[in-house]
């Protein structure tokens, strides 16, 4: 039996949110909170259930109490969540 190396469905769609939403965001410094509300739904939504979706909801959450984000920052915690979206 060969074993297959291929990432499930749902993850590869994460990986290309999260690739579509770096995208997005290179070449500035900053962004707003809604710029990464809109983002994070986009990854959430793509999500499946367990501990990296729980993360994400936290920092939905998070965004309702912020105003602007870095975007290094925003690099890292996306890397923190989802450590093979890079």
């Amino acid at each position: 039996m060969t074993e297959t190396t291929e990432a499930p469905a749902s993850l590869k769609q994460t990986e290309g949110v999260v690739a579509a939403f770096r995208d997005q965001l290179r070449g500035q410094v900053s962004v707003t909170a809604s710029v990464v509300q809109d983002g994070l739904l986009d990854i959430w939504a793509a999500m499946d259930e367990g501990a990296p979706r729980t993360e994400i909801e936290r920092w939905l959450t998070e965004t309702l109490e912020r105003s602007l984000y870095q975007v290094t920052d925003i690099d890292s915690r996306l890397e923190s969540v989802l450590p093979a979206s890079r």
